[in-house]
């Protein structure tokens, strides 16, 4: 694959400059952390959006690869944080990830952030930032304006905006003195933006930009590729494989993302549903359900796979043997080899398990249409 090639081959140089944090030769001050693809820009298009807040700037500009892929988006972001009565203009950039995770954000040459008394942000405050907008999960998500901004004070009739003034339970997640300025830009980061970059990528997705994007180093990449595939896109060869790949014991999260991107029309593939059910045998007991689970979404069950499946019936137990009875009687599988094998199960120690073996065998001998 081209574009990943070029990723294996400039990964160090890009992550030289990305990682780049305050000493710019050029006089910028920016700060970035990793990109999900790393590749030379082709082309920079633009789109004209209703954000929905109170920005003027209506823009967000998208950077692609040769092959078309999205790289990164950028939004400038041209607004005011007022304090004391006097209102400074806020001028940042901020730079989102193809899957909408935050990147990071500059200044223009000699522009700089500034706190309640008008002094300019350390670079350890920067650092802070950085590091607070990075976090999706913040609770800066859940905050009403008002608890952010202290009420004005009526004898001097002013509002200190970012002071350090504001309550103790947000402290934690702003830099402290200039606590309107992270709320505002942390807000900008996770909302209508966000969204509209996350709906761009995905009309631009195909199988070889997800199969990128789940090489991602960084996991929230990885999960947002992962359940941008059932309803987006129909996964080729290559995308199919590196699923099964992820259903492993490695990474439980990743594994219940991977086996649901796959629907029905992609286990109708005769070696995608056997390698499938290969998995199940040495999973834990949760994954051992869920991939049963799945193959009951199956149009039906390759008689490979119910062979296999039978013959490794002592691999499963408890719950995840009485999964295995609801999959074959979803699927009619009522053949005699099957039905002997779950006439032994008559006899579990498992009274559980001895009744459900019961129904099955009753359903076995009504009349039913094979699917």
């Amino acid at each position: 694959m081209k574009l990943k090639n070029l990723v294996q081959k400039s990964l160090f140089i890009f992550l030289g400059i990305l990682y780049f944090s305050g000493n710019n030769p050029s006089g910028k001050i920016q700060y970035f952390g990793v990109p999900t693809l790393v590749a030379p820009v082709a082309d920079t298009r633009y789109f004209i959006l209703d954000f929905k807040d109170d920005i003027a700037n209506d823009t967000l500009w998208q950077q692609i690869s040769a092959e078309g892929y999205p790289l990164r988006y950028t939004r400038p972001i041209r607004t005011g944080v007022c304090f004391d009565n006097k209102c400074r203009p806020l001028d940042v950039t901020i730079h989102w990830n193809p899957t909408g995770r935050y990147l990071g954000f500059e200044l223009p040459e000699k522009e700089f952030l500034s706190k309640y008394d008008h002094e300019p942000f350390t670079a350890e405050e920067y650092e802070q930032l950085h590091a607070l907008l990075t976090d999706q999960f913040s609770p800066l998500g859940s905050f009403h304006y008002n608890e952010i901004v202290p009420q004005a004070d009526s004898t001097y009739d002013k509002v200190d905006a970012v002071s350090g003034a504001t309550s103790a339970n947000v402290l934690e997640y702003v830099v402290e003195g200039a606590a309107f300025t992270t709320y505002k830009l942390w807000n900008i980061t996770y909302g209508s933006s966000q969204q509209h970059v996350q709906q761009l990528t995905e009309k631009a997705l195909t199988p070889a930009l997800v199969q990128l994007l789940l090489e991602s180093p960084d996991m929230q990449d990885k999960l947002w590729a992962l359940n941008h595939i059932n309803g987006f896109i129909t996964p080729d060869a290559t995308l199919r494989q590196t699923l099964l790949t992820y259903i492993s014991e490695k990474e439980f999260t990743l594994a219940e993302r991977a086996i649901k991107s796959l629907n029905s029309r992609d286990l109708t593939d005769k070696t995608l549903q056997l390698e499938f059910t290969k998995k199940i045998f040495p999973a834990s007991y949760s994954l051992k359900k869920l991939l049963l689970q799945k193959l009951q979404e199956a149009p039906a069950l390759q008689p490979e796979v119910v062979q296999l499946l039978r013959k490794n019936l002592s691999s499963f137990t408890g719950e995840s043997l009485t999964t295995l009875l609801d999959l074959w009687a979803h699927h009619a599988i009522f053949d005699s080899e099957t039905r002997t094998a779950v006439e032994q199960l008559r006899q579990h120690s498992n009274p559980f398990i001895a009744k459900k073996a019961e129904i099955f065998l009753q359903k076995s001998t009504r009349p039913t249409t094979q699917k």
